[in-house]
């Protein structure tokens, strides 16, 4: 038995509370008479006690520390408390919560972005020698917006052949 004549593990529970010094939500967990899991979700302030009697609570009693899941991309969870009734609710997805939630019992989980890429095929020319002997390609690489000829004229002009500056006027770039 702990300090407060409540099993060793519950007594654990409430020095959990007491040292941290904060405002915390709890979950509990436990079966039912019909074997059926039941879940209680339970608010305690900063430093406030709390036990429980495993005889009324049923057998295979679980606690943890609960958080709520928000996700969104671009925005931040925010609480807005409804002047009208004192409900709290975790906006912009109107989510109600619990009666003293704060940010920090949620949970922002940030989706990832998908991005779509899109194949872009470069553009390939052929072109005859002037001798007609010898066949040189010439390509666009759009993704870097690079040119490549494989004439000789490209090493002697620095990448910037007759062929490169075709293929330059035909593309329009």
């Amino acid at each position: 038995m702990g300090k407060l004549g409540f099993p060793t593990f519950y007594s654990y529970i409430y020095q959990v509370i007491k040292n941290k010094g904060y405002m915390a939500i709890w979950q509990f967990q436990n079966l039912n008479k019909y074997g059926n899991i039941r879940t209680r979700i339970v608010y305690r302030q900063d430093g406030e006690s709390f036990g429980i009697n495993p005889n009324n609570f049923g057998p295979i009693v679980m606690v943890k520390r609960f958080k709520y899941t928000y996700k969104h991309s671009l925005l931040p969870p925010s609480l807005f408390i409804s002047p009208t009734d004192g409900k709290t609710f975790i906006v912009p997805t109107w989510q109600e919560v619990i009666k003293g939630t704060t940010v920090e019992d949620i949970e922002w989980i940030k989706p990832k972005i998908k991005v779509e890429t899109i194949k872009v095929e470069n553009v390939v020319v052929k072109t005859l020698s002037s001798k007609g002997d010898t066949e040189y390609i010439t390509t666009y690489y759009p993704t870097s917006g690079k040119y490549h000829c494989t004439c000789p004229g490209t090493w002697r002009t620095g990448g910037n052949c007759k062929h490169v500056k075709e293929l330059r006027v035909k593309i329009g770039k």
